[in-house]
């Protein structure tokens, strides 16, 4: 398990810069949606967590606690305000379609995600990982396929979305 103190484990300095430049394409990008007519919801995750099945607390690495289903993908955790929005909009409507936006920088692959449901939704996730999940994370898109899990810090609720083409994720 990677520890969070540790600067060559955490990859808060390679993110953060790039972070930001995320942040403004996504906002550009919702832009060009609501031009175009749709209504765009665009998120803010105050973290974003690849989940491989690994144990990833201490509570799962002692057997004190084994979730009744493990989630694999994207762990995707936003504010309240925003997981609410996003729940509330994609409660009665499907995910038709996905645009993968990419660029990869100092051993980070970062990603938005446009989720369009039909000619008048889009829901923008922007999400990031370290290279060095790419194998592990590859093989869980293959053996169960690739999701993200959007929920709010309590982690009460979850809104899980399934990525139907996994490869846009994978830039080589």
């Amino acid at each position: 398990m990677n520890d969070p103190a540790d600067p060559e484990s955490n990859p808060f300095d390679r993110v953060v810069g790039h972070w930001e430049q995320v942040i403004e394409d996504m906002a550009a990008t919702a832009t060009q949606y609501r031009d175009d007519g749709r209504e765009a919801i665009e998120l803010h995750p105050g973290d974003v967590t690849v989940l491989t099945g690994e144990p990833r607390t201490m509570a799962e690495q002692t057997d004190e606690y084994e979730p009744e289903t493990r989630r694999l993908g994207f762990d995707v955790v936003v504010p309240g305000d925003e997981f609410r929005r996003v729940a509330d909009a994609l409660e009665d409507r499907t995910v038709d379609r996905s645009e993968v936006f990419r660029a990869t920088d100092d051993g980070m692959v970062f990603l938005l995600v446009a989720l369009e449901c039909g000619d008048d939704l889009a829901v923008l996730v922007p999400l990031y990982y370290d290279r060095t999940e790419r194998a592990d994370l590859s093989q869980v898109a293959a053996d169960h396929g690739l999701y993200s899990h959007i929920r709010p810090l309590s982690d009460d609720e979850v809104v899980t979305v399934t990525h139907e083409d996994p490869e846009p994720f994978f830039p080589d």
